[in-house]
């Protein structure tokens, strides 16, 4: 709650993006209904929503809820509006499609890859509470992780952080490539960002104790209890402890079930000076003009003469095995949609380069209709088997396609499909080779 009040203060007060000035927007409204994530959906037995669906279901509901308070506040003016969307934010960091409960989707995306279930605790509405449980896990089905697929474990514990960065990054993405205008949704990417980094920096505090202690007395049976506690210390104890035994953490102070939890207190001295320092690393992710309101420079293309408009950021991402630091750069000419990303893969004291380009819905005439077609190429070396202190590398990448076909002049339908090698890659809840299916409609108001 500390986090929501400060940022929408500053935010409100200072970012030349949510000027006070009427400017009006006429830019498009576009919804997205994630009909299919295949195999998530089908597999298991079918679960819903998979990591593509649950960012784009959330991405709906910011634009959305965003779209409609400036409409509904126009008349007032734009201080109107700005408070319109910072109250909107604020309510949705706690509701059904918001920040919060994307955050908790992306850790059940990992749990429900391996079939087990669980439940987001979003859905009971605890508005202004300081923790969310993923709840209803089982213990047997966390040991069997741990003990058979401990790189997956280990992505379970960094997945909400995951899920928020990557939608800043749809967000950027979204207001470069398709115009819409970043001030609207500016307060949801600052309270995503600094909830990351300072989620991250208060586990290395005594806070971290204090309130797991208080979890821990408080939820007395296995089902309320939530899957891990506090991430970043579990994310950083079982990046360095690949063959511990689950049960090695102890029984429940209850005497019910096994102690998940793990506290400032059980971290070796060197676990909490990368935690820490993995909380400084994580602030680059604050680093991009568009969080300054520009949104777009405009040179010329030094090939073709033509006027050419980029952007970029720089961003921090936890990973299976450590981090991902790297550049995301943003290019468009004419109807030509380019994105560049440099990625900066790291372990404990290795590092693994990878490069990754797309194109975005370039045009295409085919039998004389237009759709629109989308590429995207990522090529890496990562640490061998996703572990945190190894010097192999193993090679491997992704190769992706779509293609968008306008049915009407308001929606369009599209089908998206990629294959890729063993590895950790942004939003992809496979860490080992897999094809997978992406289908939808989207609607444009």
């Amino acid at each position: 709650m500390r986090i929501v009040m400060t940022v929408c203060a500053v935010v409100f007060l200072s970012v030349p993006a949510l000027t006070r000035e009427r400017t009006p927007d006429t830019s498009p409204l576009n919804i997205t209904i994630p009909a299919a994530e295949i195999p998530y959906n089908t597999s298991n037995g079918g679960r819903f929503p998979g990591m593509y669906q649950s960012l784009t279901l959330s991405n709906d509901a910011a634009y959305a809820g965003h779209s409609a308070v400036d409409y509904a506040l126009d008349p007032v003016g734009g201080w109107a509006q700005t408070l319109g969307r910072i109250s909107f934010d604020v309510v949705m960091t706690w509701m059904p499609g918001g920040s919060g409960w994307l955050h908790e989707e992306w850790h059940r995306a990992v749990l429900g890859r391996y079939g087990f279930d669980s439940y987001n605790d979003i859905y009971k509405f605890n508005i202004g509470s300081d923790t969310v449980a993923v709840s209803h896990v089982s213990d047997a089905d966390l040991a069997w992780l741990k003990e058979h697929h401990n790189p997956d474990m280990v992505r379970l514990m960094e997945a909400g952080n995951e899920a928020e960065i990557e939608q800043t990054r749809i967000m950027r993405r979204d207001s470069f490539f398709a115009g819409r205008p970043l001030k609207h949704d500016l307060v949801w990417y600052y309270l995503s960002l600094v909830n990351c980094s300072y989620y991250i920096y208060m586990c290395t505090t005594d806070e971290a104790d204090t309130m797991t202690d208080k979890m821990s007395r408080k939820e007395k049976t296995v089902e309320e209890r939530d899957f891990t506690g506090l991430d970043f210390n579990a994310w950083i104890y079982d990046l360095n402890r690949p063959d511990e035994k689950y049960s090695a953490r102890g029984t429940h102070i209850s005497g019910n079930g096994i102690d998940r939890y793990i506290k400032k207190s059980d971290l070796s001295d060197s676990e909490l000076r990368y935690l820490r320092r993995t909380a400084a690393v994580s602030l680059l992710n604050f680093v991009s003009p568009q969080l300054l309101g520009i949104d777009r420079f405009r040179t010329t293309d030094p090939f073709t003469g033509g006027g050419l408009e980029l952007n970029g950021a720089l961003f921090h991402h936890l990973t299976s095995f450590g981090w991902d630091i790297g550049c995301d750069m943003f290019f468009r000419e004419g109807e030509k949609n380019v994105e560049v990303i440099f990625h900066g893969y790291s372990n404990k004291s290795h590092f693994f380069p990878g490069i990754e380009a797309g194109l975005f819905r370039d045009p295409v005439t085919i039998a004389g209709k237009t759709v629109y077609a989308s590429l995207r190429a990522l090529a890496f070396v990562q640490p061998r088997d996703s572990r945190f202190k190894t010097s192999k590398m193993e090679p491997g990448g992704l190769l992706g396609a779509g293609i968008a076909y306008p049915f009407s002049s308001f929606g369009e339908i599209f089908l998206e499909g990629s294959v890729k090698s063993d590895g950790w890659v942004t939003g992809d809840v496979y860490l080992d080779r897999q094809a997978e299916l992406r289908t939808g409609v989207t609607f444009t108001i």
